[in-house]
């Protein structure tokens, strides 16, 4: 399919970048471009209104890449998904950032695909905001005025993934007391976009969970936390009997909207599947 025509631009440094932002009319941003161009193509083939300007992050090296500086890791916006499979760095609990990027879609795609367009598209059903938020990750932009911003990638998503800048990079708390799982379910055999996914962190004290964080994406609203189910876990045994009973406690809406019992089902094997394999880390 042809897109309607528009006005393709390729900055090479960031603050090229903001002065264009700041300059074009009626732009939108390109990461990896997976996410935009089947948008572009949706617009047309609806006949509705495509960017005049697209402005492109691709060619910008001070947003690419993984670092780590003392107790915290930085993955760069522009990293591909690719990238973070193969990261050296991504160790520890942080490692279930590899297996959720694993999940996406298919190599050629996760070549392209970058963690900055996969936060930030507005697509409520990625994969990276609710393991992001169970990692107490912050998330930074740049404005056009040059001013700096950062923000929780909870609070990021509560105000529904809005910004008025460039996403530069993500910061994550390098811990190695805490422990990480993650779960993904397709939402069909043929189509890789996920039914629900959902990711748990916590920090086991005397074989008890303590500080855990339960965050689902029902694939329908963003990623939120699930307090109720939480707070039952908190200083609770890390037990195959807690984990049975976990199920009795969440926050039911979460689960139920817009959810057919399957799904419901689903989160449910989700959440004890992914509490098992916590309680696996303390053998």
């Amino acid at each position: 399919m042809l897109l309607k025509p528009f006005t393709f631009h390729a900055p090479k440094t960031l603050q090229s970048a903001l002065e264009l932002y700041a300059a074009l009319r009626d732009v939108r941003l390109q990461a990896g471009g997976t996410f935009l161009l089947n948008s572009l193509k949706l617009l047309k083939k609806k006949a509705a209104k495509t960017p005049q300007n697209i402005l492109s992050l691709e060619h910008i090296k001070e947003l690419k890449g993984i670092s780590v500086e003392q107790n915290t890791v930085t993955i760069r916006s522009m990293t591909t998904m690719d990238e973070m499979h193969g990261s050296s760095l991504l160790t520890d609990y942080l490692s279930i950032l590899k297996v959720s990027v694993k999940n996406i879609a298919t190599q050629p795609v996760r070549n392209m695909a970058t963690i900055g367009g996969n936060l930030t598209c507005r697509y409520t059903w990625t994969e990276m905001p609710a393991v992001m938020i169970a990692l107490g990750a912050k998330m930074h932009f740049r404005g056009t005025d040059g001013s700096k911003e950062g923000i929780t990638a909870e609070e990021f998503f509560h105000k529904e993934a809005k910004t008025g800048g460039i996403f530069t990079h993500v910061t994550i708390p390098r811990d190695r007391d805490v422990c990480a799982a993650y779960f993904r379910a397709k939402k069909s055999p043929f189509v890789d976009i996920p039914l629900l996914s959902l990711c748990v962190t916590t920090r086991f004290q005397h074989n008890k969970f303590s500080g855990t964080i339960v965050v689902v994406n029902n694939a329908v609203t963003f990623a939120r936390r699930d307090r109720v189910l939480e707070d039952f876990l908190n200083q609770k045994g890390a037990s195959k009997e807690v984990i049975e009973e976990a199920v009795s406690h969440l926050d039911d809406p979460i689960y139920d909207t817009r959810s057919s019992d399957y799904k419901k089902h689903m989160f449910r094997v989700g959440i004890k599947h992914a509490l098992y394999d916590l309680i696996k880390t303390q053998k």
